[in-house]
């Protein structure tokens, strides 16, 4: 897989400059599963298992420890869950609302 950096200008929080940090993102092959298949899920974890595992490698180079960073990986993806499931809320409401609007 190759790797492609890119760079992201983060401010401490102890200090007023900006520091950069480069992130290592892998190419993650596509499904090859089609929607609905019982096996999909595991797939997509297969999929993104290793550029997850560089990710967490190159926090733990930067210096987090691994705790921490697996802590904040799980919140991340739970706040990223729980605003995709708002946002279906938020269609299905509007979808609704323009359906009696009709």
């Amino acid at each position: 897989m190759s790797r492609h950096l890119f760079k992201v200008n983060l401010p401490s929080l102890f200090a007023i400059s900006v520091r950069p940090i480069l992130f290592g993102m892998s190419d993650i092959p596509s499904p090859t599963l089609p929607m609905g298949d019982e096996n999909r899920h595991l797939f997509c974890q297969m999929a993104v298992e290793i550029p997850l595992q560089e990710l967490i490698e190159d926090a733990v180079k930067a210096g987090w420890e691994e705790t921490e960073v697996l802590t904040a990986i799980i919140e991340v993806a739970d706040n990223l869950m729980l605003a995709a499931g708002s946002n279906a809320e938020l269609e299905a409401l509007l979808h609704a609302l323009k359906r009696k609007l009709e």
